[in-house]
């Protein structure tokens, strides 16, 4: 008894369903062809024949569907596509087959992500490479405003920060919190990344929610070769975050002398008052961050009056 007599009476859709999730092309192509079938139906998790064929990597499967008119945009009850679930399984061959049919490469899941915007935040390169040479933009803010650059730039992801800024990604974009990604670089201290976005004109002064620039994030967490990047490349020394606090006071603050050198150095006004009146002497002070507070004096920092 041959696959379609076999089925008399079942639910023609539910056998679509099947065939494509055990990868048999054949019984598939019978059934478009037996036009009994709908190609776009979907079950109770929103999936369709196609998301099932790509969940389970079968591309010949996936290719037949294609050529019986499957609608490559149906998104299941997460919010994904075709597309997006073959980004998931790390299938390039299926994410270009997918292209090149016409996917939309934009749509966001019940996340507000993307397929490029998932590769990125699991670190799968190649599929980040094929879907910005298919079109996908880069600059899609998900849920919180993090784009797919500040995703890989907080991840130190150096070699897709690179892909990404190759395709057209905006660098200065800024999240909810008005984070960008070399804010996000300069937190984790990764040089090459921070060097990248500078190269890239990012603009150095850009301050979060906090107040903060890159220069304030690697001066309190002692990146001092980030620091002097930064300094080199024109950043400007003196901005002060919403305590009032300056690159030197956080640095003389967290006890390091080499970027508290590097800044007075640097020409960083040294008598600058935070909210509380406290100059970086007076904070090295309350510290007793001994060489910090001599070296201050040195270069004739005051006290607070």
């Amino acid at each position: 008894m041959d696959f379609i007599s076999n089925l008399f009476g079942k639910d023609k859709n539910q056998n679509l369903f099947e065939a494509s999730k055990l990868g048999q092309v054949e019984n598939v192509e019978k059934l478009l062809k037996s036009d009994k079938v709908d190609i776009n139906s979907q079950d109770t998790y929103g999936k369709t024949a196609l998301n099932y064929a790509v969940n389970k990597g079968y591309r010949d499967v996936v290719q037949s569907l294609i050529k019986g008119g499957a609608d490559l945009n149906i998104q299941d009850e997460n919010g994904d596509t075709a597309l997006t679930s073959a980004a998931k399984i790390e299938r390039g061959d299926i994410v270009e087959q997918l292209i090149k049919s016409g996917a939309d490469l934009n749509i966001r899941d019940g996340n507000c992500e993307t397929a490029l915007k998932f590769a990125v935040k699991v670190g799968y390169k190649s599929i980040v490479d094929i879907l910005l040479e298919g079109g996908a933009d880069p600059d899609i803010q998900g849920r919180n405003g993090e784009t797919a650059l500040i995703s890989a730039a907080s991840r130190g992801q150096k070699d897709i920060v690179e892909l990404l800024l190759k395709g057209g990604a905006d660098v200065n974009l800024q999240d909810e919190n008005l984070n960008t990604a070399l804010n996000a670089a300069a937190k984790i201290g990764h040089k090459s990344i921070v060097a990248l976005l500078v190269n890239a004109d990012a603009d150095l002064n850009l301050q979060d929610k906090n107040g903060n620039t890159a220069l304030t994030y690697a001066a309190d967490r002692g990146y001092r070769d980030i620091v002097d990047l930064f300094i080199e490349s024109g950043a400007s020394i003196d901005v002060q975050e919403e305590n009032g606090l300056t690159a030197l006071m956080l640095s003389s603050q967290a006890g390091h002398r080499d970027i508290v050198e590097l800044l007075i150095k640097s020409g960083a006004d040294l008598n600058i008052q935070d909210e509380n009146g406290n100059t970086a002497l007076d904070i090295a002070a309350e510290m007793e961050f001994t060489e910090i507070v001599e070296l201050l004096l040195q270069s004739d920092a005051n006290l607070r009056s």
